[in-house]
């Protein structure tokens, strides 16, 4: 039976309260800068959207307006952000950045172990979001998911289509109306960054991904809870084992030796890849 979420936030608006909800623990200006880049990255905050005043926004995210300072003369560096004075001024969002040249670094120091363990997570995260949103999903929340899909087929290069990639899946855990959840999915889109983001597809393997990205869908749409469960672990888990070649690749072109590790089937196969 469908519950009936008539007075829940869409989406959007669920994932936008996500990123400027209370930021907690210690390292608040790297945490603040963390937050609001992530989500310029994934385009939770569009290219020329404007940021709430200072004090409304280190109010909502719960830290001092010296610490929001920080973050934010943080980002303009980095070329996230733009402010602009006089009337009509404030700070606005620059847009998506190129990627860091460090994401192979980092991903080759992820082990084996540390990405399954991910995947695990991912798969009762991603699962779960599927599942709830098949009774919460809004209309406004589908026809969103549906803009997506039509942006992935005609994304003009990779990274634009990862971005987006990354946005249906934290969309997909919004639509399920759970912040939690959605802060869940950013985080794990964040770390699946450190290794796809670095690695171009064949456009036929991401018209597979894309086709994955429809069921799942589909499923939320027709609100079929076992449909959507099977399609989303189906997905996941054919990312886990794209991840582990990349991982053992990049190791094994640190070392000299090429290795392909068993239990991953042949990259070369589109139906057994992921995003």
């Amino acid at each position: 039976m469908r519950q009936d979420l008539k007075s829940a936030p869409s989406a959007a608006d669920l994932t936008k309260n996500v990123v400027f909800s209370p930021i907690r623990g210690s390292g608040l200006v790297e945490q603040t800068v963390r937050r609001l880049g992530e989500a310029i990255e994934f385009g939770l905050l569009d290219s020329g959207e404007r940021f709430p005043p200072e004090h409304e926004l280190a109010s909502r995210l719960q830290v001092s307006l010296v610490t929001l300072r920080e973050a934010l003369a943080v980002l303009r560096e980095a070329g996230y952000l733009e402010t602009r004075r006089g009337r009509g001024g404030g700070t606005f969002v620059q847009g998506p950045q190129p990627a860091r040249t460090t994401s192979r670094q980092r991903a080759s120091r992820l082990s084996s172990d540390e990405i399954r363990d991910l995947n695990d997570f991912r798969e009762i995260v991603s699962t779960g979001a599927a599942v709830l949103a098949c009774s919460r999903a809004s209309a406004e929340d589908l026809e969103l998911l549906a803009d997506f899909l039509e942006q992935m087929q005609t994304a003009s290069s990779y990274l634009a289509w990862r971005r987006i990639d990354s946005r249906f899946h934290i969309t997909i855990a919004a639509a399920a109306k759970s912040a939690r959840l959605v802060e869940a999915e950013t985080n794990i889109q964040r770390e699946l960054g450190m290794l796809l983001n670095s690695y171009p597809r064949h456009p036929r393997i991401l018209q597979v991904i894309n086709e994955q990205h429809a069921k799942i869908v589909r499923s939320i749409r027709d609100h079929n809870p076992e449909a959507a469960a099977t399609e989303t672990q189906v997905h996941v888990r054919n990312t886990a084992e794209t991840l582990l070649g990349m991982s053992v690749a990049l190791r094994s072109a640190g070392s000299g030796v090429t290795a392909v590790p068993a239990q991953v089937r042949t990259p070369h196969d589109p139906a057994n890849d992921g995003g």
